[in-house]
């Protein structure tokens, strides 16, 4: 397939002014790769975080007595373990309290609200829940929702990465004019377009190994990404001198 044949022209240093004849669908596919692998941490915690709210409905019994009153909880406060994480009941702790320390909370049930470790902003109002009043309306809400909430996460997850698509296009297109900015000043023959479809290239190739070691040790080593720079440096020196 032609689209891959670029990059093996990537990492074997060879052909680079061939880039240029990458088409706009090329870019549109890296554009979504990198999307999603930005994204792929936290939509997989997203999903393990529904999974666990899900299997709420088998351990109702535990979920302590409480209510929501003027938008806060008052009641019992407990910790619930559900397939190695937790879900905190607590009357005493604020959504703006969770730190990097409590990442072994996935929900919270807290006094200003509910926090949700893996959705941007983390703290939702009691009011985005208002038929939830007490324990006994929660184990309801849970046995009600539980059937649409993927339903649910799948539109999130789509806006989440529409989002970044839209940073990363902005982030690129930056990056990548100041380098056809330096290449046009020291007389080269420069392409914007033709530097942005070999950054798409380069960044998939770099995200690989940066998100294969997020997920598996905890770690974003972003730096990992300096190592396209002699790629670049490549690209470069392949432009032709103006005349």
């Amino acid at each position: 397939m032609k689209f891959f044949t670029f990059y093996k022209r990537f990492l074997t240093l060879n052909k680079y002014p061939l880039f240029r004849t990458a088409n706009f669908k090329h870019m549109l596919i890296n554009i979504l790769l990198i999307s999603l692998m930005i994204a792929l941490p936290n939509i997989i915690s997203l999903f393990q975080s529904v999974s666990a709210t899900t299997s709420l409905t088998s351990i109702e019994s535990e979920i302590p007595e409480f209510s929501i009153v003027d938008g806060e909880y008052v009641g019992e406060s407990k910790t619930i373990q559900i397939h190695g994480s937790s879900i905190l009941f607590s009357g005493s702790r604020s959504t703006g309290d969770m730190t990097g320390a409590d990442r072994e909370v996935l929900i919270g049930f807290l006094k200003d609200g509910i926090y949700i470790r893996d959705v941007q902003g983390g703290g939702f109002d009691y009011s985005y829940i208002s038929q939830v009043e007490n324990n006994e309306d929660l184990e309801t809400f849970i046995e009600q929702q539980t059937s649409s909430l993927y339903f649910y996460v799948a539109v999130y997850v789509v806006f989440y990465t529409a989002v970044i698509m839209f940073f990363a296009v902005i982030l690129l297109s930056i990056g990548v004019y100041a380098m056809h900015l330096i290449s046009s000043v020291l007389r080269k023959k420069s392409r914007f377009m033709n530097w942005f479809k070999f950054s798409t290239f380069a960044t998939v190739l770099a995200l690989i190994p940066i998100i294969g070691i997020q997920l598996a040790a905890g770690l974003t080593p972003w730096w990992i990404y300096l190592a396209t720079l002699p790629f670049y440096f490549h690209y470069y020196r392949k432009l032709p001198a103006m005349k």
